[in-house]
């Protein structure tokens, strides 16, 4: 029983050194979010870039990428640091809005006293889009391999306005 233990404890402790960013690698991901306006655009996609260490700093290389997204991620890999060429994907990736359930009233007060003396539901239950403003989840980083890093940084979308308006003609 005690070996078992042991053994599934070190199965863990492997797989989360597997987590791990490699040796040589400092990094840091306090001011990377998903840019409002790829948001608002609903654009997703993956930012390639590659960080290239050299005698008079570190170069960061574009490799690919939707041009909404590539600002940050590029201004974030140059406060990395490493001794080696390390290439890292930034996923950007959209979740869907919450919808939650809200009750409406029937008719008016009037109509309301009629539907209980009938036993009839005095109202009705909608499905409306919750605005969370800007949320976004923190970045998280994955290891593919020891030579490419994945960074993924998840956002809900805001909900779409279905509303129509009457705007005035001249």
């Amino acid at each position: 029983m005690m070996l078992t233990k042991l053994l599934c404890l070190a199965v863990l402790t492997l797989g989360a050194a597997a987590q791990d960013i490699p040796n040589g690698v400092k990094y840091d991901l306090t001011d990377l979010f998903y840019p409002r306006v790829g948001r608002l655009a609903r654009v997703q996609g993956t930012v390639k870039l590659e960080l290239i260490p050299n005698g008079a700093g570190q170069e960061v290389k574009l490799l690919g990428g939707p041009a909404l997204l590539v600002q940050r991620p590029k201004d974030n890999l140059a406060r990395w640091r490493t001794d080696r060429p390390l290439s890292v994907n930034y996923v950007f990736r959209l979740g869907d809005p919450e919808i939650v359930k809200i009750r409406v009233p029937k008719g008016d007060a009037f109509d309301r006293m009629v539907l209980r003396l009938l036993h009839l539901a005095t109202y009705t239950e909608v499905s409306q889009c919750r605005e969370l403003g800007d949320l976004v989840n923190n970045p998280r980083v994955v290891q593919e391999s020891p030579l490419t890093i994945e960074v993924e940084i998840v956002a809900r979308v805001g909900c779409l306005n279905t509303e129509t308006s009457l705007v005035a003609a001249r």
